[in-house]
């Protein structure tokens, strides 16, 4: 599966606001509510939603407990769309189950140590499409939702490779692939991919830096002049980011053989609903205890979409061989053989 288009992050932030007290319900009254998060992704082999319901009652011990806040039986969800395989006509498509393990974790609050279930498909999406979730439960409750997708981007700059050696600001840029049709949100980060030889191994093992490179809404980074999106950066900011990286500053010794392999620039667009979600989520209201804001009928929850495209460059040579000539220490050589 290329891409995992869930975030298992998001559903457990319901359970871990802030309140006054241990006491934690969704609703009142003991209501049981269906809990949906997930999102679509165009460009994911197979998507996956996390669908689960609330509980009442202590969370500190009804946490670890899997079965407060998770069915005991198959839901009946059924995603309704136009899909690659028939793009013409609409059709329902019923989401199977599969399991994925959470490792234990003895300081881990959720469900450490079990399965996870979690609705899917591998039916291919089209960009630019609505989708209509539709759940049903076994008391005859149906609960709802419906997000557009979408569409992808095309990275346009840099366009060979990349250099970190000039220190004004440079710019990123990228497209969107349907003319004027612009994501909520737009988050850019880049990798500095480089393999390392430790000292008196023969084994090569491969480590990446991550880099903030900057973020903003569609409107805020579109560029009317010659239609497309940007982030600026200072270049040489990379030597910085680069010495604060963990693998450099703790596992560097004499002998570290370091190669330098590639800088990726990942571009990740969101949905309306996600973005509005994580505004309400970062609001720092005092009163709020749990999200005001959810896209479900009859539940809570987000059902977003979202688009990733990513494009590896070279490295500049001017670049590797500052690398290798300013920063020693580091252990940069020049490529040779099979490294």
């Amino acid at each position: 599966m290329r891409k995992l288009a869930l975030f298992l992050t998001i559903i457990l932030s319901i359970f871990t606001l802030n309140s006054c007290d241990d006491t934690f319900s969704i609703f009142t009254d003991g209501e049981e509510v269906t809990v949906v998060y997930g999102y679509l992704d165009v460009e994911a082999d197979t998507n996956y939603l996390k669908i689960t319901k609330s509980f009442t009652g202590n969370a500190v011990d009804l946490a670890p407990n899997y079965s407060a806040s998770n069915y005991d039986y198959k839901l009946d969800v059924k995603l309704v769309g136009k899909f690659a395989a028939s793009p013409s006509i609409s059709r329902e498509v019923v989401l199977d189950t599969t399991s994925i393990f959470k490792p234990y974790d003895p300081e881990g609050l959720f469900y450490s140590g079990t399965n996870q279930v979690l609705y899917y498909t591998t039916e291919k999406l089209l960009e630019n499409q609505e989708y209509q979730l539709v759940i049903t439960r076994n008391d005859g409750e149906v609960v709802k939702s419906r997000v557009k997708t979408i569409c992808g981007s095309t990275i346009r700059k840099p366009v060979l490779n990349i250099s970190f050696e000039s220190p004004m600001t440079n710019k990123i840029e990228w497209r969107s692939n349907t003319f004027n049709q612009l994501a909520a949100y737009y988050e850019v980060i880049g990798y500095f991919h480089y393999k390392q030889i430790d000292p008196g191994q023969t084994d090569t093992t491969y480590h990446k830096m991550r880099w903030y490179l900057g973020s903003g809404t569609g409107e805020e980074l579109y560029n009317s002049s010659n239609l497309n999106m940007f982030v600026n950066y200072t270049p040489t900011t990379f030597y910085s980011k680069l010495s604060s990286d963990s693998n450099i500053a703790n596992n560097t010794s004499t002998y570290t053989r370091r190669f330098v392999d590639c800088f990726e620039i990942v571009i990740t667009s969101t949905g309306d609903e996600l973005y509005n979600y994580i505004l309400i989520q970062n609001s720092g209201s005092a009163i709020m205890d749990t999200p005001e804001y959810t896209n479900i009928e009859n539940g809570v929850g987000i059902f977003s979409s979202r688009s990733v495209c990513s494009k590896k460059f070279e490295v500049n040579d001017h670049s590797i061989n500052t690398l290798i000539r300013e920063y020693p220490e580091w252990g940069f050589e020049k490529v040779v053989g099979n490294y």
